[in-house]
């Protein structure tokens, strides 16, 4: 883009869009109150951020191949391509604990779903949110001590 890579322009909004969606996910299953106030906004919420996060990983192993390897290199992009995974794999989770749980969802999908389906679901989200905070934690750090070493 404008001959700059694309990976460092997108990089911090993919970190803030994931953040934000593993955030959010954490406080729609510890305080339910949130889950009607986000509503269908949390599943989509993690779905952009899991593209996003994927999209901004895929352009690190592009900019990867024209910049060389270095072992901090090689570690950032191990951690982005668990960051990437972590995004897809929380807005799926997202979206299925949604949907188990959700008036929309339980009356169109889920009506025939035991309500320990949700739970789970929910515990699994969290988890994965709690995941993607930390591989876009180390993720950074490893890309930020590659850019400005120490």
């Amino acid at each position: 883009m404008l001959g700059l890579p694309v990976h460092p322009l997108l990089v911090h909004f993919a970190i803030v869009l994931l953040l934000l969606a593993a955030g959010a996910q954490l406080l729609v299953v510890l305080v339910p109150r949130f889950r009607r106030w986000l509503g269908w906004g949390m599943p989509l919420l993690a779905v952009v951020a899991g593209v996003v996060a994927r999209v901004t990983q895929g352009y690190g192993d592009v900019l990867l191949q024209t910049v060389g390897s270095s072992q901090i290199l090689q570690e950032h992009g191990a951690w982005g391509v668990r960051a990437g995974l972590a995004g897809i794999l929380l807005a799926v989770l997202s979206v299925l604990h949604w949907v188990a749980t959700s008036p929309w969802g339980r009356s169109r999908w889920a009506a025939r779903w035991p309500d320990r389906v949700g739970t789970v679901l929910g515990a699994l989200a969290a988890l994965a949110a709690l995941w993607a905070v930390v591989a876009v934690t180390l993720a950074g750090h490893t890309g930020a001590t590659s850019v400005w070493g120490g």
